[in-house]
């Protein structure tokens, strides 16, 4: 009884900290001096002098955290079905440790020529490469647990699966600067943001289940 508690909890933790940090990211758009929203990544928040700098990776560190203890949680929720059921999960953990953590401790370099700077472009992009392939890692699991094996609800996650792989095949030619470098920005917020929701259905319906 104690684990199912702790474990619900990890996913109450995940589902607040996913919406606080839509919340979190659309403040700064808005209150940031001489910031642009539209053509600035949001890793930049992490480089701009003065509070923001700090708060900003404070904040990645602790909603890494999170999303790690979140995807056991979710690992705990849904039945298990075969020796890879944990990769969805997996997913999640890497989401959190290397675009969340990893970016706090290899902080963006505007020029790409430190060491910190390449660090933080290569655990960004393995950690965003993890989190877009969740649905498709989870989907078989969902549809073998009576719980979560809904028509809504695979229809969503499939739903999801291709909207994050158009997104993702979008943002990666504006980052390699071939198409759409003009709103990289919104691109990526697009993204953020998906994957914040994404995160908090997940755990909604992890809540709900009997485990």
């Amino acid at each position: 009884m104690k684990n199912r508690r702790l474990f619900r909890l990890f996913l109450l933790t995940g589902i607040l900290a996913s919406a606080l940090n839509t919340v979190f990211i659309i403040t700064l758009d808005l209150t940031v001096p001489g910031y642009n929203s539209m053509t600035q990544y949001v890793s930049e928040f992490g480089i701009i002098p003065g509070i923001t700098s700090k708060i900003v990776p404070a904040w990645w560190i602790i909603n890494g955290v999170i999303l790690m203890l979140f995807s056991l949680g979710l690992h705990k929720s849904i039945k298990k079905s075969g020796r890879f059921s944990f990769m969805g999960p997996l997913c999640i953990c890497l989401y959190g440790l290397l675009d969340s953590i990893g970016s706090a401790i290899f902080p963006m370099d505007a020029a790409e020529m430190t060491f910190a700077g390449t660090m933080h472009t290569l655990v960004s992009f393995i950690g965003v490469t993890a989190v877009i392939f969740s649905p498709l890692a989870l989907a078989g699991r969902m549809k073998k647990d009576p719980m979560w094996n809904r028509p809504g609800l695979l229809r969503f996650t499939w739903v999801t699966q291709i909207f994050f792989w158009l997104i993702y095949v979008v943002c990666i030619s504006a980052f390699a600067e071939i198409y759409f470098t003009w709103c990289i920005g919104i691109l990526q917020r697009i993204f953020i943001y998906s994957a914040d929701i994404w995160i908090i259905i997940l755990g909604c319906k992890a809540r709900q289940s009997d485990y």
